[in-house]
Parts: C-alpha cells; sequence; structure tokens
C-alpha cells in the first residue's frame, strides 16, 4: 500500500481498497449459503462514497507517525465505516424505508428483525477486532461516539411532531446523529498518527463542522431539488414529524410563521396532504428558510477553511507538486488540499 503521506493522486484509492480489504476481514464469517450468510453479505455490500474513512486517512496522514501507522489506520477508517454501515440499517428500520442507495433496504428485504441483528453484528464486530488488535483509544472514542449517535436519534425521535421544535434542538440533535461520526473520524486518524494536541482539537472541530454542514446540505436539498416528480417522498422528514432547519428557521419569520405553525398542528394530528406538503415547501422558500439554511452552511464552511488554512500555506496545490517528488510539507499539504475539495463538493448547493 502506498505511503499514506504520498502525493501520488491516487493514493486515496489505493488507500481505500485497504479499507474494503479489512471492512470484509472484519465481517467474515462461516455462514455462507445460509440465509444469515446472505443477509451479512448484503450489509458488506452496499457501501457509498465511503466520506468518513477517507476524512480518517487524510487527517491521519497529518502526522508524523502516517507512515508507521499506515495499516492500523486502514483499520479504524474500516471501523469507522462499519459503525456507519451499522447506523444506517437501524436508521432504515425506525423511518420504515424501502430503499437505500437506489436498492432495498435491509429491513424491506429481510424484515426489522434481521435488520436489527445484522446492524448489531457489524458493531459487535467492531468491538471485536478493536480489542483483537489492542486499540484501545479508538475504541473509548468510537464507543463515546455511538453513544452520542443514540443521545442525537433519541432527541430527535422524542421531538417528532412536535411544534415547539426549536433551532439549538435541531442543531443538538443533528451535532449527535450525524457530525460525531465526522469528528471521530478526524480525532481517530490524527491521534494514531501523532498529531499534537492542538491539532487534535483543530481536526476535531474541522470534522463536527463537516458533519454539520453534510446534514444541513441534506436537509436544504430537499426544498432545492429539480425533480418536481419527487414530491412526498422529498419531503418524508416533514411528513414524518421531523422538522428540519429550513422549516424552523421559516417558522420564525412573520411571513412563515402562522402557516408553518398551524401545518406542524394538523401534521401531529393526521397524514397531510400532497396540497398541503406543498404548500409547507413554498411558505418556506417564501419566508426565507432555504436561504437561511444556506447561510448557516456558508459560515460553518468558512470556519472549516479557517481551520485547513492553519495547517499549512493557503495557495492551492499546483500539479507539478503534486507530482513531485514526496516531503513532508507537501504530503500535508495534499491532504488538506483534499479535503478542501470534499468541503468544496459539500458547499455546492
Amino acid at each position: 500500500m502506498p505511503d499514506l503521506k504520498s502525493r501520488d493522486p491516487v493514493f486515496m484509492d489505493d488507500a481505500m481498497e485497504r479499507v474494503k480489504y479489512y471492512i470484509e476481514i472484519f465481517t467474515s464469517n462461516s455462514l455462507e449459503g445460509t440465509g444469515t450468510g446472505e443477509v451479512l453479505r448484503d450489509v458488506t455490500g452496499s457501501a457509498g462514497k465511503m466520506i468518513r474513512p477517507r476524512l480518517l486517512l487524510l487527517c491521519g496522514a497529518l502526522g508524523p507517525k502516517a507512515s508507521e501507522h499506515r495499516e492500523t489506520l486502514c483499520m479504524l477508517a474500516a471501523m469507522v465505516e462499519m459503525t456507519h454501515m451499522a447506523s444506517l440499517i437501524h436508521d432504515d428500520i425506525v423511518d420504515e424505508a424501502p430503499y437505500r442507495r437506489g436498492r432495498l433496504s435491509i429491513q424491506k428485504k429481510y424484515g426489522k428483525d434481521a435488520a436489527v441483528y445484522a446492524g448489531d453484528f457489524l458493531i459487535s464486530r467492531v468491538h471485536y477486532w478493536q480489542a483483537v488488535k489492542g486499540l484501545n483509544e479508538a475504541a473509548a472514542i468510537l464507543s463515546k461516539t455511538v453513544e452520542e449517535m443514540c443521545v442525537g436519534e433519541i432527541g430527535q425521535a422524542m421531538y417528532r411532531y412536535n411544534p415547539e421544535m426549536t433551532t439549538e434542538r435541531y442543531l443538538a440533535n443533528i451535532q449527535g446523529k450525524t457530525a460525531a461520526l465526522f469528528k471521530a473520524a478526524c480525532t481517530m486518524g490524527a491521534r494514531e498518527s501523532g498529531c499534537d494536541s492542538d491539532v487534535l482539537e483543530k481536526l476535531g472541530q474541522l470534522g463536527e463542522y463537516l458533519g454539520l454542514i453534510f446534514q444541513l446540505r441534506d436537509d436544504l436539498m430537499d426544498f432545492l431539488s429539480d425533480d418536481s416528480s419527487m414530491g412526498k417522498k422529498t419531503h418524508k422528514d416533514f411528513s414524518d414529524g421531523i422538522y428540519t432547519l429550513p422549516v424552523l428557521l421559516a417558522r420564525q419569520t412573520p411571513e412563515g410563521g402562522k402557516i408553518l405553525a398551524d401545518l406542524m398542528k394538523q401534521n401531529s394530528k393526521r397524514h397531510l396532504d400532497e396540497d398541503e406538503i406543498s404548500l409547507m415547501e413554498e411558505t418556506v422558500k417564501m419566508a426565507g428558510g432555504t436561504d437561511a439554511t444556506l447561510d448557516y452552511i456558508h459560515h460553518y464552511t468558512s470556519i472549516c477553511r479557517d481551520l485547513l488554512a492553519s495547517f499549512v500555506d493557503p495557495c492551492p496545490v499546483e500539479k507539478e507538486i503534486m507530482e513531485a517528488e514526496a516531503g513532508a510539507e507537501d504530503g500535508k499539504r495534499y491532504s488538506v488540499e483534499m479535503i478542501r475539495k470534499m468541503l468544496d463538493k459539500f458547499d455546492e448547493i
């Protein structure tokens, strides 16, 4: 596997192949050919963009021990992704989601009981391999992160259909259910590669803000999708009583307050029809909920850019430098540039 501090543009693809290898190792079992084995095979065969393990590797490349600990970094990245996969399986059970990434969800294909235990299987394997490999510090971080994710999800569940939901509560919930794992990925990578305490703190902040941006962008795209045919599917959160930031910010305005408060009240009593959902969308846009959410995203993005600039010279990495012989500073610049490009994608609306 290439050195994690190499600036070769293909190094991340090679490293991610190693991460996938460890996911396969960590989830291997002797149940091939059985119904249980089929479920577990499907669980590990639907990986997405693997943003969190990529972040772990990129943050890990900033430390002085990146080369020495490269295999452990790939193991940790696999564990972070397995934790994310488990959370998605459980989310789909709660939401009764029929699809995940264009395929039948585990709960839809095999039933809720099998899905619950499939998610638990992934978490149990993470704990097992952390113990086997002696990754105690990482285990503590990831276990605490799962706790924070659960608290965020519980907070969201307890405020479903609640017209008194606030922006502060919403942000606290997504800080747990989404941002916590981003923060953990960055922190685990940096700690494993020997980053000092100042860098660890900054990378933890970076991960947390990236997670907030990721969730806010997802919530905002519900209102900015060009596909008008998405209709009810697009606003499933509102129909399910989950009020996201665009709605909450629009409700605070004179233009949107009464309409949205009335719709929320009705939503707690019965299923809203298509016209009412359309009214909700139009009101959120008219009252500036989408623009205000975009301001939040740009604010968090600005903080992330400042954090990244504190690590290296903020000028772009030129192609010639990317192809040059590896040096510690150039390797750091490469990792920062890759994180910056990831941030750019998050910031595209």
